[in-house]
């Protein structure tokens, strides 16, 4: 993880437990897991982000915490048959949910996928999966901790926290980090 995508959660988990418990209905950034605690097997990317914040609500999004990441691979079972996910279970990890969705990552290349709420089917009904991000980092800054938010997520309290924090509009480095999708 970049360092200024770990600062940048250091940040944001100080102002958000400054305003506690106000803020745990929509949002709470857990301090880092050990790193021994961390199965071995996991992207390296996953596993730099349970370092640094091991577990995380961010409005729409919920990222489990190590001991709640087995918990969400059963999404991988039941993903739509187009996919291939369930196919080949063992290049994907589900690393968590957007909206009670899946977000996966794809082992062998980092990149980050979802079925994109173009339509009102279940998720599992969909016919769109796409990789909306080349890597876990990209991911994070931009539609979690950024102006990507709104795109894929809510105008929600967590949204209306970024903005608070000048994160909602894309600025110079923003727009060289935006992934394509």
């Amino acid at each position: 993880m970049n360092p200024e995508l770990r600062e940048l959660i250091a940040e944001l988990r100080a102002d958000l437990e400054a305003d506690r418990p106000a803020t745990l209905a929509w949002a709470q950034i857990n301090q880092g897991a050990p790193a021994d605690e961390i199965p071995a097997d996991l992207p390296r990317s996953v596993r730099d982000l349970l370092e640094t914040a091991d577990g995380m609500l961010a409005g729409a999004f919920d990222l489990p915490s190590v001991a709640h990441l087995d918990d969400i691979q059963y999404y991988i079972a039941q993903m739509p048959e187009f996919t291939g996910v369930a196919d080949e279970p063992a290049e994907w990890l589900v690393f968590g949910t957007l909206s009670d969705e899946p977000l996966l990552i794809r082992r062998d290349s980092g990149a980050v996928w979802y079925l994109p709420a173009e339509t009102t089917d279940e998720w599992f009904m969909r016919e769109l999966f796409l990789d909306v991000a080349p890597d876990l980092d990209s991911f994070l800054g931009y539609y979690v901790f950024g102006p990507g938010y709104a795109e894929i997520g809510a105008e929600d309290r967590w949204w209306a926290f970024l903005g608070e924090q000048g994160l909602t509009t894309p600025g110079d480095e923003d727009e060289d980090r935006q992934p394509d999708g």
